[in-house]
């Protein structure tokens, strides 16, 4: 996968695939669950968007997938100190970057 930071004013996320694929997020979500043994707090599903929120190293993050902007993992600033949100993001997002969906 090629992922991809981006950080405003309210969040630092880490894009790990474009299309709003339902069955791609799932087994992203079976992944970080089986490698970073993740708790999953909150799953909030709508028509063309997800939001499911995990803990992992004392952060909470938030898997994303939202219609024509694809998959991704965020955390908003306001909640969290921002070194250390990059730090957990890109150590999810370096697992990620040679990973790829199963045919």
């Amino acid at each position: 996968m090629d992922v991809r930071y981006y950080e405003n004013e309210r969040s630092i996320s880490a894009e790990l695939f474009r299309d709003s694929d339902g069955s791609i997020f799932r087994l992203i979500a079976d992944e970080l669950t089986e490698v970073f043994n993740v708790q999953w707090k909150t799953k909030i599903d709508g028509f063309d968007q997800r939001y499911w929120d995990f803990e992992f190293k004392g952060t909470t993050l938030t898997l994303h997938l939202e219609h024509f902007l694809g998959i991704s993992i965020f955390v908003e600033k306001s909640e969290v100190d921002s070194k250390s949100a990059k730090r957990v993001l890109e150590e999810i997002g370096d697992y990620f970057k040679p990973w790829h969906p199963p045919n």
